[in-house]
């Protein structure tokens, strides 16, 4: 993984965000991946744990520590910035729409990220348009999960970190207030897209076989 073609992966126990940064606390933070590219940086919180599903306060330890490097960092907002918060167990249901409503992908058993979906979706129409032949069902599933998953990405599109801070100068960042969404709703229709993305992926696989 270390060597992906244009990407810089950060060491283990990443205490600067991999570039040296500073904090506005005067804190280090450890991060579990930094992932670096000419035009993203991918920040990663892992969480490997039994009994305790990530709830709300582990993903707003996640976004405060982004918050304390950006304070001190605006220039990182002259890139795409892609918060991914990846557990090993599902999430509790506070946690996962406080990923959604702080712009954080979330990643479970079971739980593909928004990106992935979109990606899952364009895969599987670019197979239909070269002739796969699918049943009825399967054409009107994938008609509604793409009017869904447009419906969702919609509704979130101002919650990304790039979308709600901005770049300004070098020693100020601009924040957006964006709030009033049903997030638990939201968390809803993410897991429901999980479910029917599973289903046409395997009908996909059944009619390429």
């Amino acid at each position: 993984m270390k060597h992906l073609g244009g990407w810089e992966i950060s060491p283990e126990r990443e205490m600067h965000l991999g570039s040296g940064l500073d904090t506005a606390s005067g804190v280090s933070h450890e991060v579990d991946i930094v992932a670096k590219h000419s035009d993203v940086s991918a920040i990663v919180e892992i969480k490997n744990r039994q009994g305790m599903l990530p709830d709300k306060n582990d993903v707003i330890v996640l976004f405060a520590k982004l918050l304390d490097y950006l304070a001190c960092n605006p220039t990182l907002l002259l890139k795409e910035i892609c918060p991914v918060f990846m557990s090993n167990a599902p999430f509790e249901e506070s946690g996962l729409a406080a990923c959604l409503g702080l712009g954080i992908h979330p990643v479970a058993p079971g739980l593909r990220p928004l990106p992935i979906l979109v990606d899952n979706a364009l895969r599987i129409d670019v197979e239909v348009r070269r002739g796969l032949k699918v049943n009825g069902e399967v054409n009107e599933r994938f008609e509604d999960f793409c009017a869904q998953l447009n419906r969702l990405s919609f509704a979130i599109r101002a919650t990304w970190l790039t979308s709600r801070c901005g770049y300004h100068s070098d020693d100020t960042m601009v924040v957006k207030a964006v709030g009033g969404l049903n997030t638990l709703a939201l968390s809803n229709d993410l897991r429901q897209l999980n479910g029917d993305c599973a289903w046409l992926l395997d009908e996909i696989r059944k009619a390429m076989s």
